[in-house]
C-alpha cells in the first residue's frame, strides 16, 4: 500500500478477510490448534508485508498468496498433508447418506492426498478464481496454470472413482 496504515486498519483488513484465510487454515491443518497457529502465522506475514503491498492487484488476491505461501511453507516444514477442509462443505440438514454430501466428502478426501501447491490451485478454482488470478497468486504462467488443472481434474477423478471390484 502507497501509505501507512493503522493498527485499527490493519484490523478490519484481517475481519473482512477472516473467512478466506480461515479456509486456507482448514485446507492445509488437521486440528485446531494447528489452524489457529497457521491463521496467526499468516496474519503476521500480512503485517509484516502490508506495507510493501502496491496495489498492483486485488487486497484479496495479494491476501491468498501470502496466506498460501505461508501454508504451502509451514506444511513442507512439518511434512503434513493432512485435510479436514469443513468449511465449505454445505450445512448437512437432511440424512447422512445424502449422495451429494457424500460426494463433496470423496472429493475432499482426494483433495487431501494432492501436494501443498496443488492443493492450492485447486482451492483457487473452487473459489471461482480467474485463471489470471490463480496465475498471480500461485506464480506459474496462465497457460501453466490450465494445464495443471486440466491434470488435477484427471488425477482428482481417479482418486474419487470408486475401486472396480473383479468377480
Amino acid at each position: 500500500m502507497a501509505k501507512q496504515i493503522t493498527d485499527r486498519e490493519f484490523e478490519v483488513i484481517i475481519y473482512e478477510n477472516q473467512p478466506l484465510i480461515l479456509k486456507i487454515c482448514s485446507l492445509y491443518t488437521s486440528t485446531e490448534s494447528d489452524k489457529e497457529d497457521l491463521f496467526q502465522e499468516i496474519v503476521i506475514n500480512l503485517w509484516k508485508g502490508i506495507h510493501g503491498f502496491k496495489g498492483n492487484s486485488q487486497l484479496s488476491t495479494w491476501i491468498y498468496k501470502v496466506g498460501l505461501n505461508t501454508a504451502i511453507s509451514r506444511s513442507r516444514k512439518q511434512k503434513k498433508n493432512k485435510l479436514f477442509y469443513t468449511a465449505a462443505v454445505p450445512d448437512i440438514a437432511g440424512p447422512q447418506s445424502d449422495p451429494y454430501n457424500d460426494q463433496i466428502r470423496a472429493l475432499y478426501q482426494a483433495i487431501d492426498k494432492l501436494k501443498p501447491a496443488e492443493k492450492a490451485i485447486v482451492l483457487l478454482y473452487l473459489e471461482d478464481k480467474s485463471y489470471e488470478e490463480i496465475s498471480e497468486i500461485v506464480g506459474i504462467s496462465k497457460s501453466n496454470v490450465s494445464v495443471k488443472l486440466v491434470r488435477l481434474k484427471r488425477k482428482l477423478e481417479k482418486l474419487i472413482k470408486p475401486k472396480q471390484v473383479k468377480n
